[in-house]
């Protein structure tokens, strides 16, 4: 199973790009990158609401209860906004492989300190020399992307 989600995982994040750029044909269509990455939330809002309403429809019921947690929760909507609308302008500027070799970059790093210091309530997990040798070759292989 722990393979299969790993696989599973692999070809999830090989969509990304591929959203990233029909974000950007549609915004070049409608009217510019924000409004792309509007309506690829506006689509996606639609399609989550009617997948809850099939998978777990009592979900639906129980949305008073996000105010009981932390304000900070709420910060996962705005971040995926900041990081489609950017995106969808970006990678036209500097191209998508570039593009998606600084997001993994950036996402390893940040993942290496969620982990090592269990921020946001997540298990510890340190860093250790074969991370960072990891992340040595993420950063060589920005360099040679760019080139």
């Amino acid at each position: 199973m722990k393979y299969l989600l790993m696989v599973i995982t692999f070809f999830v994040g090989a969509i990304i790009p591929v959203q990233a750029i029909l974000n950007a044909k549609l915004g070049k269509q409608i009217g510019g990158s924000l409004m792309g990455a509007f309506m690829s939330f506006f689509t996606g809002t639609i399609a989550l609401f009617v997948l809850n309403l099939i998978v777990s429809n009592h979900a639906m019921m129980n949305l008073k209860q996000t105010v009981a947690g932390p304000w900070y929760i709420w910060l996962g909507g705005l971040i995926g906004a900041i990081f489609v609308g950017y995106i969808t302008w970006v990678n036209q500027q500097q191209g998508v492989a570039l593009t998606f070799a600084l997001v993994i970059a950036g996402q390893f790093f940040i993942s290496l300190l969620i982990d090592h210091f269990g921020l946001f309530g997540s298990a510890i997990r340190t860093i250790t020399l074969e991370k960072i040798i990891g992340a040595a070759f993420i950063i060589a292989g920005i360099i040679l992307i760019k080139k």
